[in-house]
């Protein structure tokens, strides 16, 4: 990361190339590849425990600084994310008010359009959608398509969302069908 933000979504920079790049949308936005726009990767938001248990042949990278900095850093964004309020500009799309500004959301491009599942709106398990199925444990959501294959994606808050997708599909769960009345 930079520790620079755009919307107030962050910017990630590509050592190698210079350029700076939007988490939300994967488009260079400063530097010498502005323009360009990185391919999504299928990825998940989960516990080092059940990652570990799943990938057991896991490698981790030693930190480049000391993990104290990395303490407090974390310390601080704690912070951030346990308030709804957000503490820089975000542009002049509105922020959709269904959600608390910070709700965790599942963002996926489907046929090239973005789609947005927030953890709210999941069920325990599977929820289906249009033949992807939409898999939620805990705080953990994975997309997978017809054939079983994990869809690329990336979480993100509600507000950002709403920034830079404004005409994106927000996906709903379907209500459970009323029971029926008793008969006699």
């Amino acid at each position: 990361m930079s520790g620079y933000l755009y919307r107030s979504a962050v910017l990630y920079h590509d050592d190698e190339t210079e350029t700076f790049w939007s988490q939300m949308t994967g488009e260079g936005v400063v530097g010498p590849l502005a323009g360009k726009r990185l391919s999504w990767i299928p990825s998940e938001v989960t516990t080092w425990k059940e990652w570990r248990a799943k990938h057991p042949e896991t490698t981790v990278l030693k930190p480049v600084r000391p993990l104290a900095e990395y303490v407090d850093a974390n310390r601080s964004y704690e912070m951030y994310r346990r308030s709804n309020r957000i503490w820089f500009p975000t542009g002049p799309n509105p922020i959709d008010r269904r959600y608390p500004n910070k709700e965790r959301v599942t963002v996926v491009l489907r046929d090239g359009k973005p789609r947005c599942y927030p953890l709210p709106a999941l069920r325990e398990g599977g929820n289906a959608d249009d033949g992807w199925k939409v898999e939620r444990a805990g705080d953990s959501v994975r997309v997978l398509d017809a054939e079983g294959r994990q869809v690329p994606s990336m979480t993100a808050y509600w507000f950002a969302w709403c920034v830079f997708y404004p005409d994106g599909t927000v996906y709903a769960v379907p209500a459970p069908e009323a029971p029926s009345p008793p008969t006699r």
